[in-house]
């Protein structure tokens, strides 16, 4: 047995010594493999580097305690004081939930790890120390002094980042001395015992005057204790009347609901029997219901055929007088014909003659024409000169609708000039036609006139 021991356990040793190292991790420190595989974190946990590829390191999961200083430092109002205060820190290896917090862990390996415990302390004791310098220059004396818990918290609030940024936790952060070299503690320490003498006397006045109201109360909770002795008793006879009451009331209740009870049940048999015989005549009045719909039936089916009769007799009346009114329609129908056709007779009528009017105008037109072309100028004039009294005829028709004229003038002329305009229109009147028409209207009044002294043969 000892040879196949000692041959079994040179293989061991040689693999060992070939191949790694096993590193293994307590609860309270955090074991870090990195090299070729990676980087690994262990806490609690056991793990193998790899010889010559893989290297291992550690840092410390335990509590560090800390005391942090701040001597002369310059609170709000410039007065200095010093603050001595203890932390508690530990550099963050696991969650509440007793996880690892690989983040954290990882980040605080990468400033901590291989450096002594006395590096680490300084490290974050110098984070600590300026940041409760730096909260005491933003408060006076007296809320430092008089509200040490507020200073803890903004100091604890302001430094949390940074240590997170380190991959530490604060775990708790106290003030244990606050002081100063010019003796402004001391003052405020006198004012504060003032302050105490002060509310110690208020005290005593005022427990003396408690003793008294006491007494005063003790005598006035004796009257009041005989008072509810009295009133307990008056309540207690009150209620065993009303308790007498109530059984009285309960009595009489079951009494009326039993009589209750019986009378329902004979009124539930009273209306049994009305209901029976209800149901009895309503039978008789359906049956004798029935038996009308059944000769109502029979006399509407007599009805029916009745009105079938008349139906049919009304039918050939109805043919009748439908052949009676088609014989009138194809009479009005002729008639219509007959007037449609005389009204297209006189209507032809009527167009041949303005036809024939037509072509007699056309042909006195033609005719016109004709002598126009013959006699030429002089028949053209002639046309002209038998349209001049109609003209003038039109000009002074106007004057023979006035039924009054009022003429305004200064020399009384106005109604002797009303005349010359008149003639004098009717005398530019051949002088417009030539205008118009290009005739020699004038000269051809003249012919007619003998005026002209030659033939043109012009006829009036």
């Amino acid at each position: 047995v000892h040879d196949i021991v000692v041959v079994s356990a040179v293989p061991w040793a040689c693999y060992h010594c070939i191949m790694g190292n096993i590193v293994v991790a307590g609860p309270n420190k955090a074991k870090i493999i990195s090299g070729l595989r990676g980087t690994r974190l262990l806490v609690g946990q056991c793990g193998f580097a790899l010889c010559c590829c893989e290297q291992s390191g550690a840092v410390s999961l335990e509590m560090i305690t800390l005391t942090l200083n701040s001597v002369d430092a310059e609170s709000a109002r410039g007065v200095k004081i010093s603050i001595s205060a203890v932390a508690q820190v530990k550099l963050t290896g696991v969650k509440p939930d007793g996880s690892v917090d690989t983040a954290a862990l990882t980040l605080a390996a990468s400033h901590f790890m291989d450096k002594s415990q006395d590096e680490i302390d300084e490290c974050i004791q110098r984070t600590l120390e300026g940041h409760q310098r730096q909260i005491i220059g933003t408060l006076t004396v007296e809320e430092i002094y008089k509200d040490r818990a507020a200073f803890s918290e903004r100091v604890r609030e302001h430094v949390v980042e940074d240590l997170r940024a380190l991959g530490v936790t604060l775990a708790s952060y106290t003030v244990t001395d606050i002081g100063d070299r010019e003796g402004y503690m001391d003052a405020l320490g006198a004012t504060a015992t003032a302050v105490v003498k002060r509310e110690a006397e208020e005290g005593r006045a005022r427990n003396q005057a408690e003793a008294s109201k006491v007494v005063a109360t003790a005598t006035a909770d004796a009257d009041i204790a005989t008072a509810e002795s009295s009133k307990l008793a008056h309540n207690a006879k009150a209620l065993l009347m009303q308790a007498m009451a109530e059984a009285d009331r309960d009595l009489e209740l079951k009494k009326a609901r039993y009589a209750e009870e019986v009378n329902r049940a004979k009124e539930k048999a009273v209306a049994a029997g009305l209901i029976e015989k209800a149901v009895q005549e309503k039978e008789i009045v359906r049956e004798t219901t029935e038996q009308k719909v059944e000769e109502a039936r029979v006399m509407l089916s007599v009805t029916e055929q009745h009105v079938l009769q008349q139906q049919k007799e009304l039918a050939g009346m109805s043919e009748a007088k439908l052949m009676e009114r088609k014989n009138q329609a194809m009479a009005v129908s002729v008639e219509a014909e007959a007037e449609a056709d005389r009204i297209r007779q006189v209507g032809k009528a009527e167009a041949d003659a303005t036809r024939f009017k037509g072509e007699a105008e056309a042909a006195v037109l033609r005719m016109r024409a004709d002598a126009y072309k013959e006699f030429g100028e002089a028949a053209l004039m002639q046309s002209v000169v038998e349209q001049l009294p109609s003209i003038a005829e039109a000009i002074a028709k106007p004057l023979c609708k006035t039924d009054k004229m009022v003429f305004v003038s200064q020399d009384g002329t106005a109604g002797s000039q009303l005349t010359k305009d008149i003639t004098k229109i009717m005398a530019d009147l051949p002088e417009t036609v030539s205008a118009v028409s290009g005739l020699d209207v004038k000269g051809a009044l003249q012919r007619l006139t003998g005026g002209g002294g030659g033939t043109a043969g012009v006829r009036v």
